[in-house]
């Protein structure tokens, strides 16, 4: 007797295929839960706030370390700004070599200090290179030793201002974050007393230089070719 043939299972009909989805994705935002505005015109304006956010935070700081210059006129105050803006003007007057190898007699009385061996020379050199660079430019831009060494610190901690910004920046993903923190570093006081026009030391370049390094340290482990560039 021969078999019938298998009877094929019943399958139930599938349901039918969901609609394609051709609609674009929702690149819009509700402002204040009325108005519909593009999401790339709400990005946008918000970069233009943290930007303003970001210059008045640079402006300040150089406003309020500048005040004394206002105040007072451009006067190098206390001992080792006086020293270092001495130094200043000989590395300027006799170059370098005689700058290493000058043995200042008015320093560490009755002894006398061997300037070479006892200095960190980067403040000198970044004011002549910037009196230099100035002088350069022409007469519109030329500006005394004695200003610029007054304005280092105030350029200073305007620069510091804006590393912080991308120090932070980079660290958090975040620009609101990083906007905050240059605010806080355009008027935190320990800052700000190292980097008043006139206070001619070596911190009010060395903050600039520490928050540049840590800022460049943090690039540089993006991708590899971040730690070629901002690495070295």
């Amino acid at each position: 007797m021969e078999k019938s043939p298998a009877k094929k299972e019943d399958r139930p009909a599938d349901a039918a295929a969901a609609p394609a989805d051709n609609s674009k994705p929702d690149t819009s935002a509700k402002f204040l839960g009325k108005v519909w505005i593009p999401s790339i015109v709400m990005t946008a304006v918000a970069m233009c706030v943290q930007l303003a956010f970001l210059l008045y935070a640079i402006m300040n700081a150089f406003r309020i370390r500048t005040y004394a210059l206002k105040e007072f006129g451009f006067v190098i105050h206390e001992f080792d700004p006086w020293f270092n803006f001495r130094a200043t003007k000989y590395l300027s007057k006799h170059g370098t070599y005689a700058f290493f190898h000058w043995f200042d007699h008015m320093s560490w009385y009755p002894l006398g200090r061997p300037v070479g061996t006892t200095i960190y020379p980067g403040l000198q050199y970044t004011s002549v290179v910037i009196h230099r660079v100035l002088k350069w430019m022409g007469p519109k831009w030329r500006m005394s030793l004695n200003n610029v060494c007054c304005y280092v610190p105030a350029w200073g901690g305007a620069s510091c201002t804006f590393f912080m910004y991308l120090f932070t920046t980079e660290a958090t993903g975040s620009r609101t974050a990083g906007v905050i923190s240059a605010i806080v570093m355009a008027i935190i006081p320990a800052h700000m007393m190292r980097s008043v026009g006139g206070g001619y030391d070596n911190e009010s370049i060395a903050m600039t230089a520490i928050v540049m390094t840590f800022y460049c340290w943090v690039r540089s482990l993006r991708n590899t070719t971040s730690a070629y560039v901002f690495g070295v």
